[in-house]
């Protein structure tokens, strides 16, 4: 009997990446890639998509029953539907399901959040193959994540779970004339106030470096830090400890225990990961270590994951 082949595409701001892998074995067959321009209407895109799949399958030489989409933003899942997007904003109000099923024959697509499918691809077939359960954090322009819990992947009744970069871990100081050095920069666009986001990702980390008289260019800091001790060492140690802090949420609410970094920030694990062990084993409650581990997908995690949502629906 031949294998299950799968497909998956992973949406971008740009460009849709796709790839197609064998169900029992993981092994990537096929990959490909559809440019787009920023203004390009919701329709084109979903006959670029179609057009991806068919390709892929072509080169994989089989046929998927249904489709795996991962997209940045917000989703009415039973139909869908984009709600919001920031990135994809030409697609809010368009069902891809329909958009890219009508392509393929009217096939079943199924959608997913682009940071959850992201932890699902890492989990399956990336740094966290050999664990049960996970959380992604992604540490880019903002810090996006992803739980997987017992091999499936936790999104919640409402499907808004694992937004790890929205978790408070610097509460608003009390009084109306506070003046403190976090006062502007800690406040969210998401309306919030001391967002996880704002201490750890990347433009968090280039604020904080030009705040301390540093270079901003993250890989000239993070090779500083790791040359000698010094002013950059302190600071990504700093970062560090609060990206333990959110970390640690994760621990007491969820009993995860293992923790998979990526992201262009997370290049800089290396000298991050200090930091946060020395917070979780502060604020560790039970007995059992955290584990912090560089992703290993790099941009095929989105794909790989929306992949293995077609495994679901079975």
């Amino acid at each position: 009997m031949a294998d299950q082949l799968l497909i998956g595409l992973d949406f971008g701001g740009m460009s849709i990446k796709g790839g197609a892998v064998s169900a029992s074995e993981g092994k990537v067959l096929a990959r490909g890639l559809r440019p787009f321009a920023p203004d390009v209407d919701a329709a084109e895109i979903f006959t670029r998509a179609a057009e991806l799949v068919l390709e892929l399958e072509s080169a994989a030489g089989g046929s998927a029953e249904r489709v795996g989409v991962g997209c940045a933003g917000l989703f009415d899942r039973p139909t869908g539907t984009v709600l919001a997007s920031a990135n994809m904003p030409n697609l809010v109000g368009e069902s891809l399901s329909e958009g890219v099923g009508r392509g393929l024959g009217g096939r079943e697509v199924l959608v997913e959040n682009d940071a959850n499918i992201a932890a699902f691809g890492e989990q399956w077939l990336g740094a966290g193959l050999a664990e049960d359960s996970m959380a992604l954090l992604t540490l880019g322009t903002g810090v996006g994540g992803g739980i997987v819990l017992g091999n499936e992947l936790f999104v919640g009744p409402g499907g808004n779970a694992g937004e790890i970069g929205h978790t408070v871990i610097f509460p608003r100081p009390s009084g109306s004339h506070y003046d403190g050095p976090y006062h502007e920069e800690l406040a969210c666009p998401c309306g919030s106030y001391g967002c996880l986001e704002r201490l750890v990702s990347a433009s968090a980390a280039k604020r904080r470096a030009r705040a301390a008289g540093l270079s901003d260019d993250l890989p000239v800091l993070a090779q500083s830090a790791r040359s000698a001790a010094g002013p950059e060492r302190r600071l990504l140690h700093e970062i560090g400890r609060d990206l333990g802090s959110g970390l640690s949420t994760l621990v007491t609410l969820f009993d995860i225990s293992f923790f998979v970094i990526g992201g262009g920030f997370g290049a800089a694990l290396d000298v991050l990961r200090p930091g946060a062990e020395e917070l979780l084993e502060e604020q560790r409650y039970g007995t059992g270590a955290s584990r912090i581990v560089p992703a290993t997908l790099g941009s095929d995690a989105g794909w790989i994951g929306a992949a293995r949502l077609s495994l679901r629906a079975d």
